[in-house]
């Protein structure tokens, strides 16, 4: 998945990758956060600050981290590494399924989709295992859709069309 995300033309544009620490069973963000570092672009991870609340932070390396919110890895809170995504950058986002159209069921939470309500400019795309494409995930009035979701068969672009690319 990695490799597709980093052929994108989204991920060239980006300054700063906004990008959620992989945990469980999730796809695997680690190397994303070690490429972005490694090719000179700024890495924001999130730490859980609240109910529904999350902010991003950057950080150097992935020894910045240690367990937080539900075990999940977070940075420190340090309000000077406090990050804000502008127009181009990426955000990586986390869930449980997606439907071809960017419709994205989190956990359950809301952190995403209040985070992101301040800040629509980013760029959005997923993570996910083939397994987790449905075929239509009724949308909430507050969900933030993705525009694209990378699974490990292809990139699905959902602003643009519901056709898988390869």
């Amino acid at each position: 998945m990695a490799g597709l995300l980093f052929s994108c033309p989204e991920w060239e544009a980006s300054e700063t990758v906004f990008c959620y620490v992989s945990f469980r069973d999730e796809a695997d963000t680690f190397r994303i956060i070690r490429q972005a570092l490694a090719r000179g672009k700024k890495a924001a991870v999130p730490r859980v600050e609240g109910k529904h609340r999350m902010e991003f932070y950057y950080i150097n390396s992935m020894d910045d981290l240690s367990p937080g919110y539900m075990g999940i890895p977070e940075p420190s809170e340090d309000a000077e590494r406090r990050a804000v995504p502008v127009k181009n950058d990426l955000m990586v986002m986390p869930g449980a399924a997606f439907d071809r159209s960017g419709t994205r069921l989190g956990y359950g939470a809301g952190f995403y989709d209040t985070y992101l309500s301040k800040y629509p400019d980013c760029r959005k795309l997923a993570l996910a295992y083939s397994v987790q494409i449905e075929e239509k995930i009724p949308p909430e009035p507050h969900d933030i859709p993705v525009e694209m979701i990378i699974t490990e068969k292809g990139m699905i672009r959902c602003s643009q069309d519901s056709r898988e690319i390869r």
